[in-house]
């Protein structure tokens, strides 16, 4: 049937190419891992991380004190957007069995007795209770409390000394000697969709590539056609690998245009820097994980076994890609063992060029790299199905023999 198909193509190339994409059409499992679940699983991605920022976390309130000053601090808590005062209450017991219950994520107690201290002079100290089992929670809930005590007691402070007779200027210098003028740069909304979300969709693109990519030839030999393969390629190994990954590079640039370009733009995804840059770092990209998975199907004939090899390169890619935790903070077996993985370098040249706006000459050195990891597999990929070829042929002539 495959060679029916093909009649109508002169080229050995192009024979292969649409043999191809019959072969792609007739397996489920291979469609729907490169066409559909692409498309799902970024589209459940972005609806996860639709709101950009975490906002209304849940705190306790326990007012000791109930004083005017307390009172305009729980006021500020619940105008915080990232807190929300769902509950009051007079127990310190209470508070840890909302913790544990998973109501409250922060708590804050203000001592009995704080506004009479402020107004004596003397210190008083709120406790902030808050759940760093979840960093960004925990960060988050200590951060904006932070702010608003400082800013509270800057007030108190100002209040004082312009009572004392003193004019603005000098008592504003007394509050804040040392000032901190702070500028986030490249995401300053700290909006998780735009810090999240692209890094996560590269490493799921980077599996997605690679577990599809280990079936392309592994298959030929699990279905005993790599024979048949040979006859249309004319016994040419580049013609093998150029026509059976034109196909797959096909669907996979459409998935990176179509995330580009209809995703982004759906969930308000903004390219920061040169769209065309960005394009172009993605596309050798995904030729950087397209044929180390090549290589991975052309050496192993088994495709669960090629199919666990990709999946054990893939698995830790978003976690030691430095992503989450910076790589030179990583031992150095670690740190080794990302710099085999192309979503690592992908990674850095994209928010390089993606969020901080750099050139494309700031990303030379992983351009380099990741140029190294596609030709390098392009090369031996070619070795491997040359031998693959020789070993199939010598096996074909063994069995005449033995027929004979």
């Amino acid at each position: 049937m495959m060679q029916t198909n093909t009649k109508s193509f002169n080229s050995p190339l192009l024979k292969i190419a649409w043999r191809e994409v019959h072969r792609i059409g007739e397996r489920k499992t291979l469609y729907s891992l490169t066409i559909f679940l692409p498309i799902i699983l970024f589209i459940l991605l972005a609806l996860i991380y639709i709101k950009g920022v975490v906002r209304d976390l849940p705190v306790i309130v326990f007012d000791a004190d109930n004083s005017e000053i307390s009172r305009m601090l729980v006021r500020g808590l619940d105008a915080t957007s990232s807190m929300h005062v769902y509950k009051y209450t007079n127990s310190m017991d209470e508070i840890k069995h909302e913790f544990m219950n998973g109501n409250a994520q922060g708590a804050f107690y203000i001592p009995k007795g704080m506004e009479a201290d402020l107004k004596t002079g003397k210190k008083s100290t709120v406790m902030l209770f808050k759940n760093t089992s979840n960093l960004i929670v925990g960060n988050l809930i200590y951060k904006d409390g932070m702010t608003l005590v400082k800013t509270i007691s800057a007030g108190i402070l100002l209040k004082k000394f312009k009572t004392a007779g003193m004019n603005d200027a000098k008592a504003m210098t007394f509050v804040n000697p040392i000032r901190l003028e702070t500028h986030p740069m490249y995401n300053p909304n700290y909006n998780y969709v735009s810090y999240l979300l692209p890094g996560l969709i590269g490493a799921l693109l980077q599996m997605i590539i690679m577990v599809a990519g280990v079936l392309v030839i592994s298959s030929e030999f699990t279905h005993n056609t790599f024979g048949e393969l040979l006859e249309l390629s004319k016994n040419n190994v580049l013609t093998i690998l150029v026509g059976k990954s034109i196909p797959h590079l096909a669907i996979h640039l459409a998935t990176l245009l179509g995330v580009m370009g209809i995703i982004f733009p759906l969930f308000s995804i903004e390219i920061n820097g040169s769209i065309s840059e960005t394009i172009l770092i993605s596309v050798l990209f995904i030729f950087a994980a397209f044929f180390p998975a090549m290589l991975i199907s052309s050496f192993f004939h088994e495709q669960l076994f090629a199919t666990e090899m990709a999946l054990f390169v893939n698995t830790p890619a978003f976690i030691f890609s430095g992503f989450t935790f910076p790589l030179w903070s990583m031992p150095v077996a670690q740190n080794v063992f990302t710099q085999i993985i192309p979503f690592t370098h992908f990674l850095t040249a994209f928010l390089k060029i993606y969020q901080m706006k750099a050139p494309l000459r700031y990303a030379s050195s992983e351009i380099t790299i990741l140029s190294t990891f596609f030709v390098l597999s392009f090369i031996f990929t070619l070795v491997v199905l040359k031998y693959q070829m020789n070993k199939f042929y010598k096996k074909e002539i063994k069995e005449e023999g033995v027929t004979i």
